[in-house]
């Protein structure tokens, strides 16, 4: 009796350190999951349009930068596949830079990839599909152009159906302010998220500067801020210079697949 009575002590105590180590260890992991938290001042994501036109130098500078920033490229060129098969190696993120209908008819490509309103389902699921076997590693699309296009319920729905289909998201690059591309998305189920700055609409360094600066302004206030920029040397220069200082300030960047939802 007196052995039971030990051994049933002794079995109480090392329960109550377990407990005590348990709620020590939750504690703790809860204090340095709060610390880190409070070390992210913002969360940014920056996707770079219009690769595919070429490959030069200046693309090959916009894969020596952080691969925590996403590529977007324009399939049906010639440099399309290549350029991709080269961020895909250096680790960036890639998505389609889908051509879409804009409504001044000079901005359409003459692409063969060129969604428009006057496609049914099949052509443009057609063009989907062929555009991930050119650019197979894209994680989804993101609108080149697109002012009509994305305005257009229909067109909208018949990309969401395919998307859907190839489990695939969609950026709303929101080249306009009637653009029903999100909802629908979001309709239908299939990931997305809107871009809030374009960095680069007027090519120079102060006005890029001044973007980005919105842009992290912004994040203090959303989950995420989304900003797009395209193959320019002036921001390719910016960028270099300023997400490592971002990044030492405590911004966080992510990739694109890592904030749609």
């Amino acid at each position: 009796m007196v052995f039971l009575a030990i051994n049933n002590k002794s079995k109480y105590v090392l329960f109550s350190v377990v407990v005590f180590l348990f709620i020590i260890f939750v504690k703790f992991n809860f204090f340095l999951n709060d610390e880190q938290n409070s070390q992210i001042k913002g969360k940014i994501c920056i996707v770079i349009d219009d690769f595919g036109y070429s490959e030069n130098d200046l693309h090959r500078d916009f894969l020596t930068l952080p691969n925590d920033i996403s590529i977007s490229i324009i399939p049906g060129y010639s440099y399309s596949e290549d350029i991709a098969h080269m961020a895909y190696k250096y680790g960036f993120e890639t998505l389609i830079h889908m051509p879409m209908e804009a409504h001044k008819i000079d901005l359409n490509d003459n692409n063969e990839y060129l969604l428009t309103t006057n496609l049914n389902y099949d052509q443009i699921y057609n063009k989907i599909e062929n555009a991930f076997v050119e650019i197979p590693y894209a994680s989804g699309i993101n609108n080149h152009q697109g002012s009509k296009a994305t305005e257009n319920i229909q067109l909208m729905k018949n990309i969401a159906r395919s998307l859907k289909k190839m489990n695939k998201f969609f950026l709303d690059s929101y080249t306009s302010i009637n653009s029903k591309a999100f909802m629908i998305m979001r309709q239908n189920g299939v990931k997305t998220e809107v871009r809030q700055i374009f960095l680069d609409h007027i090519n120079d360094p102060d006005s890029i500067k001044v973007n980005l600066e919105k842009l992290v302004s912004l994040s203090h206030k959303m989950d995420v801020a989304i900003g797009i920029g395209h193959v320019k040397e002036e921001t390719y220069k910016i960028l270099k210079e300023e997400i490592p200082k971002l990044k030492k300030l405590g911004y966080e960047f992510l990739n694109v697949s890592d904030i749609v939802r």
